[in-house]
């Protein structure tokens, strides 16, 4: 599952306490499905929902989903806003706690069938669409707390 490879890699790179620590981001693919139209080809596409977990987090839950939402708009377009994450979490203490996030990925697989020479060439596609209408290659994410000032904290940086 290239997608699944590819959104842990993102939010490795983006996401302060599991840059630090990658052994904290646990992935899981629960109840995956194929869907395949029986033909002249072997194309499908795997439906999978995928469970992510961070455990003893210790940052905010904006550090986590705001590069999540970033990731899913660039290659999971087409979800459906209302059904497209859902999450629970377990808080260990006052500073950290565990986090599983739910969401269902696609992925379609090109499978060309060549009858005479004996072979069958397979392509993942995973399109990009494109998701910012700036052309920022770094970003900082800031959060302000509603009982604070107008000051906002710095949480996390990445590029893009």
């Amino acid at each position: 599952m290239k997608k699944l490879h590819s959104l842990r890699a993102y939010l490795l790179e983006r996401i302060p306490d599991l840059k630090r620590n990658p052994d904290r981001l646990l992935t899981f693919i629960e109840d995956g499905s194929i869907e395949f139209h029986r033909g002249a080809h072997l194309s499908h596409q795997y439906r999978v929902p995928v469970r992510v977990v961070l455990t003893d987090h210790a940052g905010e839950l904006d550090t986590v989903i705001i590069p999540l939402l970033q990731w899913l708009s660039r290659y999971q377009p087409d979800l459906v806003p209302e059904e497209t994450v859902s999450f629970q979490a377990e808080l260990l203490d006052n500073q950290r706690w565990d986090l599983a996030i739910d969401v269902t990925l696609t992925e379609r697989v090109v499978a060309l069938v060549d009858c005479d020479a004996g072979t069958i060439h397979v392509d993942h596609r995973q399109p990009e669409f494109e998701i910012d209408p700036c052309a920022a290659g770094n970003w900082q994410l800031y959060i302000r707390d509603v009982d604070d000032s107008e000051e906002y904290d710095l949480v996390a940086e990445w590029e893009q």
